[in-house]
């Protein structure tokens, strides 16, 4: 009767850990798409850009995979990524560069009342 519990009991996990691994893969492909959909939106700016090898390495590896259809669009993938993963640093350069033009406005001033 132990043994019968303890095989059940192992299936089980086994199942419960199959169900978890697939809702993750489900979840970061989703993620992906979401990502590459948003990359892909209002593409009509053109950049020429540089890359070393290990990023066209990357690149080349979205396009093989079937995850994005050229090099192009790998590269507003990985950019969109980039983007996103930096969210804090990007608010914090808004929030300095407000500053500095506000300042640069306010001495602007002062200095034509000087006149």
């Amino acid at each position: 009767m132990s043994e019968e519990v303890t095989v059940e009991v192992e299936v089980t996990e086994e199942k419960s850990k199959a169900q978890s691994t697939s809702e993750s893969v489900s979840k970061a492909i989703s993620s992906i798409m979401d990502t590459l959909e948003t990359a892909l939106v209002g593409r009509g700016n053109a950049v020429m850009v540089r890359v070393n090898d290990e990023a066209l390495a990357k690149m080349d590896m979205l396009v093989a995979s079937g995850i994005c259809n050229s090099r192009s669009e790998s590269a507003a993938f990985l950019l969109q990524q980039g983007i996103e993963s930096s969210e804090p640093l990007f608010n914090r350069i808004a929030e300095v560069t407000t500053k500095i033009t506000s300042m640069r406005e306010e001495l602007q001033e002062w200095v034509q009342k000087a006149k």
